[in-house]
């Protein structure tokens, strides 16, 4: 008799980590440099990254939920990332910490600049790139809120692993978006 297993599939992107989504990547990456051409491999690594099963009970999922969690979680990558502005994590402890947006882009230093340049086209420094874009509130009334200064990406960038992936990919979606307007707008100037 086969023991039934108990399947974690996420109902949408925020039930996805930063950190499950750039393991994926990473799997992904190797499986396109290798030139493999199995696709049940990709499934297998997908149910064990986004489903968080051991291997051998990727096996033991019965075929048409097998080929639904697959769709559905394919699925969920296709959606629109919108920019969520403010969000909450819990560490190890169960303690949530709220984490919000540079609220200023234009303030932003020279230093989270760099970082950022750095980190946001790597897939496998995504949470470092994070952990410039959004830092602890430190105070807040509303919509407006202060955030903790910038001190580099070694405090934060291990907990933001723990982001929502909607909230990483809006985050990015919105920085590619607003680096594209920033270059017409550019190209517009010089040309006048």
């Amino acid at each position: 008799m086969i023991k039934e297993i108990k399947i974690d599939v996420p109902q949408n992107l925020a039930g996805i980590t930063l950190g499950q989504y750039q393991q994926w990547m990473k799997i992904l990456t190797k499986y396109t440099e290798d030139n493999r051409d199995d696709e049940n491999y990709l499934k297998v690594k997908m149910l064990q990254v986004f489903c968080n099963l051991q291997i051998e009970d990727t096996y033991k999922v019965p075929l048409n939920n097998f080929d639904y969690i697959i769709q559905h979680i394919t699925s969920l990558f296709d959606a629109e990332h919108a920019l969520i502005r403010r969000f909450r994590i819990a560490d190890s402890n169960n303690e949530e910490f709220e984490f919000g947006l540079i609220p200023n882009l234009d303030k932003m230093s020279f230093g989270e600049y760099v970082d950022l340049d750095t980190y946001i086209n790597d897939n496998k420094q995504l949470h470092k790139a994070m952990a410039v874009l959004f830092r602890p509130i430190e105070s807040g009334i509303g919509d407006t809120y202060n955030i903790q200064e910038y001190k580099g990406t070694e405090e934060l960038s291990e907990a933001m692993k723990d982001t929502p992936v909607n909230i990483a990919l809006g985050a990015i979606n919105f920085m590619y978006r607003l680096q594209n307007e920033l270059a017409k707008a550019t190209l517009a100037s010089s040309q006048e």
